[in-house]
């Protein structure tokens, strides 16, 4: 297996992964969206609450803020207590939850929790565990995507113009790494079905384009670690039960 970086920024990260199946490249995305370990708001008690909102609607905005930790760091057995207290006239956002563990924090501070109007309050005290999102989504870390590289012989040229394409654009695209871009293939794709004499897309069936981007819990290479380690853990699970 090669693995090439095409781009990446601080979030996401684009790669062509060659010499694998469709079988490995499932696998591992499935593991960096509802398996890796994360830290989420479990619980929530409420001392008091006069906002617009019931308890339960504030309880589920909290369980949905993701929260940052170190991967490696927090296991089955960790827990983070975070306390809220504020009144009214104001709009009440994620930073101002305050952690009991200072390597554990909210990932965005201005995510809204509650609009209060004068003199209404709100205090609680949540805590958060760790979770996948097997369980649920707010234990997702990240989302990841693939799809095969494409290439197009262009048959007839005039054709393809006659329906959008840019035969030059399409030319550049095909010896690229990459091959084609999503959108030059769907429209390529078009033009194959109203007309196979016109243009013929081709597939390498052992490389893929990898997508992968982190929602802040962790850095992208953490999240990439992480589903990695998951990913065998489970391979060692399937060789232990056939041994």
């Amino acid at each position: 297996m090669k693995v090439e970086l095409l781009n990446r920024d601080e979030e996401s990260a684009t790669f062509l992964v060659k010499g694998v199946n469709t079988g490995l490249m499932n696998a591992f995305r499935r593991a960096v969206i509802s398996e890796v370990p994360t830290l989420a708001i479990h619980e929530v008690f409420f001392y008091e609450n006069t906002s617009p909102l019931w308890d339960e609607f504030i309880a589920h905005r909290l369980g949905l803020i993701p929260l940052k930790a170190e991967y490696g760091t927090y296991d089955e057995n960790t827990e983070v207590t975070f306390s809220l207290e504020a009144e009214g006239p104001k709009v009440v956002y994620s930073g101002e939850l305050v952690s009991s563990d200072p390597s554990v924090k909210v990932v965005d501070d201005r995510i809204i929790i509650v609009k209060l109007m004068d003199g209404q309050r709100l205090r609680l005290e949540a805590k958060a565990r760790m979770g996948t999102a097997k369980q649920h989504a707010k234990w997702q870390a990240g989302l990841a995507s693939y799809r095969y590289v494409y290439r197009a012989e262009i048959k007839d040229p005039e054709a393809v113009k006659a329906e959008g394409g840019d035969v030059k654009k399409i030319e550049e695209e095909n010896k690229s790494p990459a091959g084609l871009s999503d959108a030059t293939y769907n429209l390529l794709r078009d033009v194959e079905e109203l007309n196979p004499d016109a243009v013929s897309l081709k597939r390498n069936k052992d490389q893929f384009i990898l997508y992968v981007e982190t929602y802040g819990n962790m850095s992208l290479e953490e999240l990439i670690r992480a589903a990695t380690d998951v990913l065998e853990r489970n391979l060692k699970e399937v060789l232990e039960a056939i041994e």
